[in-house]
């Protein structure tokens, strides 16, 4: 009893790695217990197996709705490996889930993601290369009343792999291109320089025909 005065109001911080399927799936944290007891809450099978308490079954739905509060934060949560810091800063790379913090006032939340989860390839300037993931993220939540049959309480993630492949190659451009590159520049200049001495040209011409007009007239 001392124990669960002291963890009372307490959150769990989860952390670890999951095998996912390729073809899509969910991950949730929503509301368990044990359903089996001991004694004589279980009741035995005449082919040799256990049936549960409907009991601890009604318990557990019970205790769900007034315990079991889905406020959280996700710190991290990334697909495959990680780029390097200077990658991801180039390319200007996020994880849109980093660092959200979702609050509800009762236990009667559901928070829902779906994601839709894109195959990411980087190359490097050496030959080697990077397969990872990126993901695009769209929420919903919903207001889960006790009886009303919509769900239990939780956060649950759904994702989908894309068809659709991205693909970053770091490459050198050559001289080709930094010559390519100049010869546009001075162009421009020339071209630029042209377009001021000929308006230079058209007022001189223009002054000079209005001083010649006012003398001969």
């Amino acid at each position: 009893m001392l124990r669960a005065s002291n963890e009372e109001g307490e959150g769990c911080n989860v952390h670890g790695k999951i095998a996912l399927s390729t073809g899509g799936g969910n991950l949730h944290f929503a509301p368990d217990r044990q359903w089996e007891k001991e004694g004589a809450d279980k009741v035995q099978n005449p082919l040799g197996g256990l049936f549960l308490d409907l009991n601890s079954i009604i318990e557990m739905f019970n205790d769900a709705y007034e315990q079991f509060n889905v406020s959280h934060t996700v710190n991290k949560l990334t697909f495959g490996r990680s780029m390097p810091d200077e990658v991801r800063n180039s390319l200007n790379l996020t994880s849109q889930l980093d660092g959200v913090s979702r609050t509800v006032a009762d236990g009667y939340g559901m928070f829902q993601y779906y994601l839709q989860v894109i195959p990411t390839k980087y190359q490097f300037l050496n030959g080697t290369s990077i397969e990872t993931f990126q993901y695009s993220v769209t929420e919903h939540t919903r207001h889960v009343d006790p009886g009303s049959n919509r769900g239990l309480p939780g956060v649950f993630f759904f994702y989908e792999v894309s068809a659709l492949h991205v693909e970053f190659e770091e490459y050198v451009r050559g001289y080709s291109h930094f010559f390519t590159g100049v010869c546009a520049a001075v162009g421009g200049a020339f071209t630029v320089m042209g377009m001021l001495d000929r308006k230079m040209f058209d007022l001189k011409s223009a002054n000079a025909r209005t001083v010649g007009g006012g003398v001969l007239g």
